[in-house]
């Protein structure tokens, strides 16, 4: 069974004239379902090429009820054999993981923690930097206000002492 088939059973329409996610009435408990049961039959099962097509519409068309609908579907796919194996090609893989990006890998593996990590490291340079140049200029200061005689100072005590 298709997508495109699938949808056109749960929307109570002929096939192929579901035009987008959004048709889905999921506030219809009779169409919810149907849809449950023929989700839970196709999640695990291979995908065909043309039903690929169908399921990269599903992010742009789905509206928020629908895309609710798929998430809770979505997290009983990761609970799956088929999930936990990484099986590739799976209608839940597709449409879950791919299209709705509802299945993150760990989370150091994701394009936030990178911006996070570059963030944290510029803050520390900037901070490492502004501490070594207060460091400088109050050496600076401590040691240009006595003009030197600091050193002088300890070069005519030692030169007394050894008198």
């Amino acid at each position: 069974m298709s997508s495109q088939l699938m949808l056109g059973i749960v929307a109570g329409v002929q096939r192929g004239s579901v035009e987008d996610c959004s048709d889905i009435q999921v506030d219809n408990p009779s169409v919810k379902d149907l849809l449950i049961g023929s989700i839970n039959r196709l999640m695990e099962k291979k995908m065909n090429a043309g039903d690929i097509q169908i399921a990269k519409t599903l992010e742009i068309s789905c509206g928020s009820e629908q895309k609710e609908f798929f998430e809770w579907e979505c997290k009983k796919y990761m609970t799956t054999k088929s999930f936990q194996e990484g099986t590739k090609g799976t209608y839940g893989q597709v449409i879950c993981c791919d299209e709705l990006k509802f299945c993150s890998g760990p989370f150091y593996t994701q394009i936030w923690f990178f911006a996070v990590c570059g963030g944290v490291a510029l803050l520390l340079i900037g901070i490492i930097g502004i501490v070594v140049f207060l460091l400088c200029c109050r050496k600076k200061r401590i040691g240009g206000s006595s003009g030197g005689s600091m050193m002088k100072n300890l070069k005519n005590s030692t030169k007394k002492s050894m008198k």
